[in-house]
């Protein structure tokens, strides 16, 4: 029996291989019964690495970062391509003639972001009309702010490109034919493998785009064999703080493709834990039960409280608030005034 081969010293390719396979032929099946009552085709389904970690990263990050994949994500042939730019925009629209660049179907300055798409029902239209959004990396910080949520809820975060290069096409090739990975807080990421997505899950940690439903097998298995270490890499100690890999689709089961091992050996499920760990997390957990306790323990060493009750309007005080003894005299003598 061959040797199997190992993606980057840890995850089975032969696994890889039977779980890639049978997720696409499950889900092209079920996508050419959905076809058949369509008029229109429909876009292809999502395919995903879920990525589990141990430990919750402390921050999350706004910029994407950068992976390599073999067959690209998004074709600028059939899916459009925006560019967003500084002002004024014509200077980009006449850079991009300059250096013959005609894979970008749309130039958008900062000025129209505010003016024409300023409602939320044109900023919804230029992120459904485009696959993929570049961004002059000197705007990506004003971005979120004119974007709207809508943007990163559909992981289509503006990828930074340097417009200042030299060879302008090719950073900008470079750009579109790589995938992203966004860090959010969560202990799972996401993997997807198209440019369109519906649905997270609260935990998730980040989507990373490696192919889409229309490649191949082998395709996406290339692809994953080009991004998995890449992502690895960006993922803080690594293999370490993994814990299990899965691929699956929007409406399928995760299938497994690697897991750690369930010891406390090195990338162990539970290395670098200790009994003293585990009683501070046990300590931390009844901290609340532990105060609640205290609570009537001082209510009983506390002495009582005193409270006065004025006769005829049943109105509490306390020790520190004085009676007026002489009330009910002048009261009395007005009384006597009267009659």
């Amino acid at each position: 029996m061959a040797k199997d081969e190992i993606i980057d010293n840890h995850v089975s390719l032969h696994q890889c291989k039977l779980a890639i396979n049978a997720l696409h032929s499950h889900e092209s099946k079920k996508q050419e019964r959905r076809e058949e009552n369509e008029l229109l085709p429909a876009e292809a389904p999502l395919v995903w690495l879920n990525v589990t970690v141990k430990r919750m990263p402390n921050d999350s990050k706004i910029k994407p970062i950068r992976i390599p994949v073999v067959h690209p994500i998004v074709d600028p042939r059939t899916s459009p391509v925006c560019l967003i730019t500084k002002d004024p925009q014509r200077e980009y629209k006449d850079l991009l003639e300059k250096h013959n660049i005609k894979f970008i179907s749309r130039v958008v300055g900062i000025a129209k972001l505010k003016g024409k798409f300023r409602s939320f029902e044109a900023r919804r239209m230029l992120l459904k009309e485009n696959g993929l959004f570049l961004a002059d990396d000197r705007v990506i910080p004003l971005l979120p702010k004119l974007l709207g949520a809508k943007w990163f809820e559909a992981k289509k975060q503006p990828v930074p490109v340097n417009l200042a290069r030299k060879d302008l096409k090719k950073e900008l090739e470079r750009a579109i034919s790589s995938t992203y990975m966004n860090q959010n807080r969560g202990t799972c990421m996401y993997v997807i493998t198209n440019y369109c997505i519906t649905t997270y899950e609260s935990l998730s940690y980040s989507a990373i785009k490696i192919g889409r439903l229309s490649h191949s097998p082998a395709q996406l298995l290339d692809n994953l064999k080009e991004a998995l270490p890449a992502i690895i890499h960006y993922i803080k100690d690594g293999w370490e703080n993994v814990q299990n890999l899965h691929v699956k689709t929007n409406s399928s089961m995760s299938l497994p493709i690697w897991t750690c091992s369930l010891d406390d050996e090195k990338e162990g499920r539970w290395a670098g834990l200790t009994m003293d760990d585990e009683q501070d997390e046990a300590d931390g957990s009844n901290g609340v039960e532990d105060s609640e306790k205290s609570e009537p323990e001082a209510m009983v060493t506390s002495p009582p409280k005193t409270v006065e009750i004025e006769s005829g309007k049943g109105k509490k005080r306390s020790p520190d608030q004085k009676v007026d003894e002489d009330k009910p005299k002048k009261r009395a003598k007005k009384l006597r005034a009267a009659t």
